[in-house]
């Protein structure tokens, strides 16, 4: 009978990372999708590049904004809808591309180039993007993560995080709660 209840359990357990991300890419998503109409527009995009990476002239911007829109929108209706962007995010990639990715994601937080990604450098890429938030709630998505405890996220804090492989770590529900709170944003 135990053998029974263990396969169940693990069953339920390969089930919860998918549900995750699944609301996670959604989140996602919508803050890309900033008049709520469910497609991101190549105005939308440009909006979220610009600022996260400003680009160095208006045509670097137009030719990397058309190359992610001609990688994102598959069906060619000129947006990018949540398919389309669930199935890019869950493409298949090797390790080495993965970890290529991932250290352009962290690099973008890293603003100093530390190696490490502080309250201080979260807070204000958060707010670059539209998602400031409270030095409170960059301290608690920050300590969610900080396995070392030194108030800082490592690369590979960060690529644990973003891979969702936190095995040992517990749970903090705060964390990803944090940037879609309703409190007024300070």
């Amino acid at each position: 009978m135990s053998s029974g209840g263990g396969k169940q359990q693990q069953q339920q357990q390969a089930k919860k990372p998918a549900a995750a991300e699944d609301i996670e890419i959604k989140k996602v998503f919508s803050r890309f999708d900033t008049d709520g109409d469910g497609r991101i527009s190549p105005s939308e995009l440009a909006a979220v590049s610009r600022a996260i990476a400003p680009p160095a002239t208006e045509s670097a911007q137009g030719r990397e904004v058309a190359s992610m829109m001609d990688e994102l929108d598959t069906d060619r209706d000129g947006y990018v809808d949540l398919g389309e962007f669930a199935a890019f995010h869950g493409r298949g990639r090797g390790e080495r591309e993965l970890d290529a990715e991932l250290r352009d994601a962290f690099d973008i937080y890293d603003i100093n180039g530390d190696g490490r990604i502080s309250v201080a450098e979260l807070s204000k890429v958060l707010s670059r993007i539209g998602e400031g938030c409270s030095t409170e709630d960059c301290e608690k998505m920050i300590a969610s993560v900080d396995v070392d405890g030194d108030g800082c996220v490592g690369f590979d804090e960060f690529k644990k995080m973003m891979t969702g492989d936190v095995a040992g770590a517990p749970p903090q529900p705060e964390a990803t709660a944090a940037p879609d709170s309703n409190k007024p944003k300070e």
